[in-house]
């Protein structure tokens, strides 16, 4: 052991064993790559290539890979997001091209397929 090494491990700092069993009170959401954080409920449209306008929704959590949103529009067919949808939030200015994962009632999961961009419509 160096002395670098004791010196973090006197602070608490060192790194874990890679052999080392995890601990008894570990959950499996702290050992996921991404944790996925509940955001603050934003405003965001909604619209792919079938609908004829944006739907209103609100993003519920993301990560840097997806998200979950709520659409506000309970007559809105699923068949209408199949394929690519485009998320856009209002607040950042921003878009999203997505691809729908899973639907649960009026509740979306979304995956990223593209960074945000700039908006290449009007939205509202």
């Amino acid at each position: 052991m160096t002395v670098f090494d004791k010196l973090l491990a006197a602070f608490g700092l060192n790194k874990p064993s890679q052999n080392a069993a995890p601990k008894k009170g570990d959950d499996l959401a702290s050992m996921r790559a991404l944790v996925r954080k509940r955001q603050r409920l934003q405003d965001a449209f909604i619209v792919s290539d079938k609908m004829i306008k944006p739907r209103p929704c609100t993003l519920l959590d993301m990560t840097p890979l997806g998200g979950a949103v709520e659409i506000w529009d309970e007559t809105l067919k699923a068949g209408l997001l199949t394929g690519e949808v485009t998320l856009y939030l209002p607040a950042d200015r921003k878009e999203v091209v997505c691809a729908v994962k899973w639907r649960r009632d009026n509740s979306y999961g979304l995956k990223f397929l593209t960074p945000m961009r700039e908006p290449t419509r009007a939205y509202r």
